[in-house]
């Protein structure tokens, strides 16, 4: 007898009831092709077609995303990865891709980096699918908070042309991810200007309500690194509907700005209950930020067990970027107790020094063992960014050149240089060129 093939077809069935929620998703395989009473329920996976289990999910996940703030992200990516287990592999990058992508916005870096690899050298879809870009940019937010600012800025540019006109998803976090790095690289006005050109410009759509009112809160935290952080706590008024709790940690850095302690100290107790659900990277900024809080109020338990906390989690995922607003008074507790020195001391090693001020870090420095002879200054004390100025400056660079090639500012560099001098013991750049090679440095 001969077995007829399973059909690769049917419907999409959902209850969609009158208060806004939504049934199961169910997928009902074309009539005729399974013997089964209509009341039965449906077979299992071996009896479905893998590519009607793949409508099922990508049902979940449509229907998931709308509400992607209610549901949270850790449910979206629980779909996203159902989906990806039930799809072909020609197509398993529109489910992968995406799940990167959150996985990245969370701080799952590691899981993020694993998933857009996989995209990466997977099959291509057929179909011409967003899984890519979607990879592309979450590669992109994983380069942003481990402080690859020109691995971030090269993937960005990359997916300029993609992500225009796609869906409102990807428009978002290339804008938010352009703005971050603008901040991050010590250029707030920019992050500004690039935030009022483009917020219009940015498709509206219910999936990305918690994306768009993130456009919001970071044009908050470039006004506050511009120094206008009256502006920040009118732009967070009222709170946003969505981004609760980035909105409200910003708002506590506007008010420590302008010296109001108690009140920062107030906003951002209302936000611990929803912090444990919230990205990573907000949460180490939030407990530094309390941190430093805790220290100017001679708390000084309080503070060191939130730094150790923050740098602990950071140090999990190489999140170097969370730790920069903070750094001048983080640089100087670790210098002072002995036991967060040693456990943390490699990790801060290799985060990069940036521009001196309450929002940017000063150049690491991290003191040295005083047993340790000025002949035997070990590399590691040299931050990464640091060996990379040293290095250029042993080529014969000039401050601007040095500047462009780092994609930082002129001032950026002269703060590296700075710190380079002062732990090389030297006051010139032939000497410190001299010194470095000296230790094998450069």
């Amino acid at each position: 007898m001969h077995e007829q093939s399973p059909p690769t077809w049917g419907w999409a069935l959902v209850e969609i009831r009158a208060d806004g929620t939504w049934g199961e998703p169910r997928v009902i395989p074309a009539p005729g092709t399974i013997d089964a009473p209509a009341d039965a329920p449906l077979p299992g996976p071996v009896a479905v077609p893998s590519s009607l289990t793949e409508l099922s999910e990508l049902l979940k996940t449509h229907l998931t995303a709308t509400r992607l703030e209610d549901a949270g992200r850790g449910e979206v990516a629980a779909v996203l990865s159902r989906g990806a287990d039930g799809a072909p592999a020609e197509t398993r990058s529109r489910f992968v891709g995406p799940l990167a992508h959150v996985e990245a916005l969370q701080g799952d870096l590691r899981r993020a980096e694993r998933h857009a690899e996989q995209v990466r050298t997977g099959p291509p879809d057929p179909h011409g699918g967003s899984g890519h870009a979607h990879a592309l940019l979450a590669e992109a937010w994983v380069a942003l908070e481990r402080a690859d600012f020109p691995g971030a800025r090269l993937r960005l540019d990359s997916l300029e042309d993609v992500v225009r006109g796609r869906d409102p998803w990807l428009a978002t976090s290339h804008v938010l991810l352009e703005a971050k790095l603008a901040i991050a690289l010590g250029t707030p006005e920019a992050a500004i200007r690039l935030l009022a050109a483009r917020e219009p410009a940015v498709p509206a759509a219910r999936s990305t309500d918690w994306l768009a009112e993130l456009l919001t809160v970071v044009r908050a935290e470039a006004l506050i690194a511009s120094g206008e952080p009256d502006r920040a706590m009118a732009l967070l008024t009222p709170v946003p509907r969505h981004a609760v709790v980035e909105a409200m940690v910003m708002a506590a850095l506007a008010r420590r700005t302008i010296g109001d302690v108690r009140g920062a100290l107030a906003v951002l107790s209302r936000a611990v209950t929803d912090l444990d659900h919230a990205p990573l990277a907000l949460q180490i900024e939030a407990w530094l930020l309390e941190a430093g809080m805790a220290e100017d109020q001679r708390r000084d338990q309080r503070a060191r067990l939130l730094a150790d906390r923050a740098l602990r989690s950071a140090t999990s995922e190489g999140m170097r970027r969370a730790v920069m607003r903070d750094w001048g008074w983080l640089r100087r507790a670790v210098e002072r107790d002995t036991g967060l020195l040693r456990r943390h001391r490699d990790f801060l090693a290799t985060c990069p020094g940036d521009d001196d001020g309450p929002w940017r870090p000063a150049s690491v420095a991290v003191a040295a063992p005083a047993s340790v002879d000025g002949d035997q200054l070990p590399p590691s004390l040299l931050t990464e960014r640091e060996g990379q100025v040293l290095q250029l400056l042993a080529q014969m660079n000039s401050t601007e050149e040095i500047a462009a090639a780092l994609y930082v500012s002129t001032n950026t560099v002269k703060t590296h240089l700075k710190g380079i001098f002062g732990k090389l013991g030297v006051n010139r750049r032939v000497d410190a060129v001299r010194r470095g090679r000296a230790l094998d440095l450069c």
